[in-house]
């Protein structure tokens, strides 16, 4: 029985693993002139300050239903593909999908994202990241970033298709086997991991004007990497650090500054710059968006 689950992990690798062409075309990809990290002037201030990003643990994020979102789509394909199968097959799906109503998917492993954008002046993002416009845009050289630090790069898709299109090929290597009872709990472990590494690729079409460049780091529910935390609303939102500053000094070349108060704005960044970061080379520049509070 174990040989059966190896065999659909070594199948669904060849799909989804780092080495599969889907995820080849993305992590190979010549890394982009430059990233924005969205942020306000507490993150400001502390991104100078220590020299260092958040990845942040995705049940933390801003917007944790993305996760979910990417489970959902795998889940549906899965119903439609078990419908006339035997009840085990049901009811494995069954199962499955309360999994995605609790939103407990993040439990299959730990993924940890600091989120860029490809572009520096965008009005949601001022809105939704940066203290609704009064906030600020880094901008850091994508290709001396991923060179120094270790956690995987990519842009993120926005296409339900084309996961849809993933997970059925995933689904259809273990479609067999959700039929033998005595494999359910192993099964599902490996069948959550896969489409979940599938999900961490894409993001609702919704987002598509983020155009978000993503960094991970995921290590299994087994793995006790250094884990810090700080406190958002009563709850302790999981992060690891990204010393960019120790290991990358000349990867920030830009601040873009929000549109809603561009003069104090510009007064705290030039501030901050002067007191931990005296790099000549960053450029401070004015947000072009006509602003509406």
């Amino acid at each position: 029985m174990q040989n059966l689950i190896e065999q659909f992990r070594t199948e669904a690798e060849q799909i989804i693993g780092p080495d599969s062409p889907f995820v080849k075309s993305l992590t190979s990809q010549k890394p982009p002139q430059r990233i924005y990290h969205y942020t306000n002037d507490v993150g400001l201030k502390g991104i100078l300050e220590s020299g260092k990003l958040w990845l942040t643990e995705i049940s933390g994020l801003n917007d944790p239903s993305e996760l979910n979102h990417g489970f959902g789509v795998a889940v549906k394909e899965l119903k439609k593909m078990v419908a006339n199968e035997p009840a085990e097959g049901q009811n494995f799906a069954h199962d499955l999908e309360l999994v995605a109503i609790r939103n407990t998917i993040h439990r299959s492993a730990d993924f940890f994202i600091c989120s860029f954008s490809l572009c520096g002046d965008d009005l949601g993002q001022w809105r939704a990241y940066a203290d609704n416009g009064r906030g600020f845009a880094l901008g850091f050289d994508a290709a001396a970033l991923e060179t120094a630090t270790a956690p995987d790069s990519f842009p993120l898709t926005y296409n339900d298709v084309r996961l849809a299109e993933i997970d059925r090929e995933i689904i259809s290597k273990m479609l067999h086997l959700a039929r033998l009872p005595e494999l359910k709990n192993d099964l599902s472990i490996a069948f959550m991991t896969y489409v979940t590494n599938a999900a961490i690729f894409f993001k609702h079409p919704a987002y598509e004007n983020e155009m978000e460049y993503r960094f991970l780091e995921t290590f299994s529910v087994d793995t006790q990497p250094n884990i810090n935390s700080r406190v958002r609303r009563n709850t302790l939102i999981r992060y690891r650090e990204l010393d960019w500053k120790n290991v990358a000094p000349d990867a920030l070349r830009e601040i873009v500054v929000g549109p809603a108060d561009q003069r104090n704005a510009r007064h705290f960044a030039d501030e901050c710059m002067r007191l931990w970061n005296r790099n000549k080379n960053v450029t401070i520049i004015p947000s072009t968006i006509p602003y509406k509070g």
